[in-house]
């Protein structure tokens, strides 16, 4: 039977004096004996440690929220360090249980990398809404907008008042272009054959010159011809961090911040709860018209991007053809020109605005050029795509160009497209003859649909990169998803990482001789692992009250007591001793948290008598507490080696705190509690 301690009014008390506990030995000792030999051993490998450094990456602060989103049956609110919308790696630093309206006080440690937070309501079915606010100085946090505030988004009592459109001559799509080439064509020495018979015959359409609008809708100028659109106000106030938390948090366009090296999300898009390979549509709700509204073209194509939507009625396919065969003809017409949205400075600084918003028209009738019947809102029911039609300056009938291709949706249509050698092919997985790992099938979609604070947005992969972030739109009305969806898996606990190390005059400062990791199960629950053993000596558990291996030696826990290959390493060298990591369950009392409990963990090296604590300002890190799943370095290489940024934290405490996010990624040694 597992055993659990249940902590008394002592330990309390205990926790409230935080690191004052009964070490059973001199501490004096370790501070004064061999002082000079520590600190130059500390200096060859860390240099000059600034005397302000306490080694603390904690904030600790308390915020209050009121539960009062746009968002049903509210059951808790939380503190979170990311956006949760479709990002596996945000993380719970706080929680308590709100209904609809109520005010409650939140307490949190929160990594000091992190500038902002996000709070959170979470309702029964594990939907989200967020608000970010300051980490550092944090205030109420309220989810309500005043009206005065709000963003203007489309209604049915402010579209322009039009009962026909004119629309200019049409042409035909690229796809159909060269479906009508035959059996095959060729493109810079590539023959193709995927577009034979492929049933492409769709046409394209703009609107042309004449058409008038009122309600402060236009269409007045050579700049933006071919749109039906109006100025808005921009984001409302908190409403743009907000927006930057859920796309940048999902979909940031590169690796690492400052990093050349593009990020691949297919995954992410492919593991979303939102995300169906054949199905992105939203469905006409009959009330409000349907509008799309451009946040952020991070392209540098962005001038070869032009927006199209198509309708249909699903009850109207006909029954000898399939839901693709249908679309592959219906008529395309244009939405929005990226060109005329955005400027190549705001694309290069990965700018976000909100400041036009674009109308799709509904076209009652079989399109012709001339006057149309229309209506600024759609009948209940339809399903609305998108496809974005990718050519430059004026080429649309450059067919034989590789670069040019209209991607959906609907991923059964990128069929053809996906094989083009340009930048198209390139983003295919590599097993299927494209140059990406982890790359695209010849059938996945090429824009993403979700949805987060009660809004749905379309999000672009325009090329080669699978980033899925080269333009984002919020959808701003008149639609609803095919069917509910709910938010992914909920998110986790934050973990805590305690490394040490166990011979402070000889340390290498690999910082794994001792790897524990700790996270919060529930309100008074902890679970506490045993991670790794990085050394040769005997090294007991201290500290640790009411878990299992507390007063426990490392390497006895992991049955790992003989030497293997002239050592007793356990899970820090690479295809060395490998062990499963050892948990257990910690009950502690009300307001204990993960930073507080840790504090008062200790190890004693039984070989050398010596005590290994937290390290007091100033003095070289022996111990440290790092507040994330933390991949500590591999065997025999400094903490220095792996996480550059660390000598400069430990140099300047002003300096690159946020050290523990920029590994390398050869000097680490892979985590095995990421992996559960």
């Amino acid at each position: 039977m597992k055993k659990q301690f249940i902590f008394t009014l002592i330990a309390t008390a205990a926790f409230a004096s935080c690191n004052k506990f009964d070490l059973n030995y001199d501490q004096s000792a370790l501070e004064n004996k061999d002082t000079e030999a520590i600190n130059e051993n500390a200096t060859k490998v860390i240099g000059n440690i600034d005397p302000e450094q306490d080694w603390n990456s904690i904030n600790s602060n308390t915020v209050t929220v009121t539960a009062n989103a746009n968002l049903a049956d509210i059951v808790k609110v939380q503190i979170l360090t990311e956006s949760p919308f479709l990002n596996p790696e945000a993380k719970v630093l706080s929680e308590k249980a709100a209904t609809n309206g109520q005010t409650v006080t939140l307490s949190y440690d929160a990594p000091n990398a992190y500038s902002q937070l996000i709070a959170a309501c979470v309702n029964s079915k594990g939907n989200y809404y967020i608000q970010v606010f300051d980490a550092n100085a944090p205030k109420s946090v309220s989810f309500t907008q005043t009206k005065a505030s709000a963003p203007r988004r489309a209604s049915a009592s402010d579209v322009p008042s039009f009962t026909t459109l004119k629309l200019g001559k049409p042409r035909k799509s690229l796809n159909a272009q060269r479906a009508a080439k035959g059996e095959s064509f060729t493109i810079s020495g590539t023959t193709y054959t995927e577009w034979s018979n492929s049933g492409w015959d769709d046409d394209m359409w703009e609107l042309a010159d004449g058409n008038t609008f009122d309600n402060g809708w236009q269409m007045d100028s050579e700049k933006n011809k071919g749109h039906v659109f109006r100025t808005i106000s921009g984001f409302a106030e908190g409403e743009e961090d907000n927006v930057k938390a859920i796309v940048n948090n999902f979909l940031y366009k590169y690796a690492k911040e400052n990093s050349k090296d593009k990020k691949n999300n297919l995954a992410a898009v492919r593991n979303s709860a939102n995300f169906k390979t054949n199905q992105n549509y939203v469905i006409t709700d009959g009330k409000s018209p349907i509008t799309l509204i451009p946040i952020q073209a991070w392209s540098t194509e962005f001038k070869w991007n032009h927006i199209y939507y198509y309708f249909f009625n699903p009850d109207e396919i006909p029954a000898e053809m399939t839901e693709a065969e249908y679309i592959k003809t219906l008529p395309k017409f244009k939405a929005v020109q990226v060109e005329r949205v955005q400027t190549s400075v705001e694309m290069n600084a990965g700018a976000f605005y909100r400041r036009q918003e674009f109308l799709l028209p509904y076209f009652k009738n079989a399109p012709v050029e001339g006057d149309n019947e229309a209506s600024p809102i759609f009948p209940a029911g339809y399903k609305v795509g998108f496809l974005n039609c990718k050519y430059e300056g004026t080429n649309y009938n450059k067919w034989d160009n590789d670069k040019y291709g209209c991607v959906y949706g609907d991923g059964q249509l990128n069929f053809e497209v996906n094989h083009l050698k340009g930048a198209f092919l390139s983003a295919m997985d590599k097993s299927i003859g494209g140059q990406l790992d982890g790359g695209m099938s010849f059938t996945d979609s090429r824009i993403a649909l979700f949805t987060a604070n009660d809004k749905n947005y379309l999000t672009f992969e325009d090329g080669s990169d699978c980033t899925f972030s080269d333009m984002v739109f919020e959808i701003g009305g008149g639609t609803k998803l095919e069917e509910e969806v709910y938010s992914d898996e909920e998110i986790s606990g934050a973990a805590y990482t305690m490394c040490f190390e166990d011979r402070p005059m000889q340390a290498d400062y690999d910082l794994n001789d001792v790897v524990l990791r700790c996270i919060r199960i529930s309100k008074n629950v902890l679970q506490m692992t045993l991670v790794a053993a990085g050394g040769n000596d005997d090294v007991v558990i201290h500290g640790a009250e009411g878990w299992r291996y507390n007063d426990t030696e490392v390497h006895e826990a992991f049955y790992a007591t003989e030497p293997v290959n002239g050592n007793r390493f356990v899970n820090t060298v690479k295809g060395g001793t490998h062990r499963d990591v050892l948990s257990d369950f910690v009950i502690v009392p009300d307001g204990v948290t993960i930073p507080m409990y840790l504090k008062n963990i200790y190890i004693e090296n039984k070989t050398t008598g010596k005590m290994i604590q937290l390290s007091k300002k100033g003095e070289a890190p022996f111990a440290i507490i790092v507040p994330e799943e933390f991949d500590y370095p591999e065997e025999f290489t400094p903490i220095t080696g792996a996480y550059e940024e660390f000598i400069k934290w430990a140099q300047d405490v002003n300096s690159s705190n946020d050290w523990y996010k920029y590994e390398e990624a050869d000097k680490i040694f892979p985590s095995l509690f990421k992996k559960w």
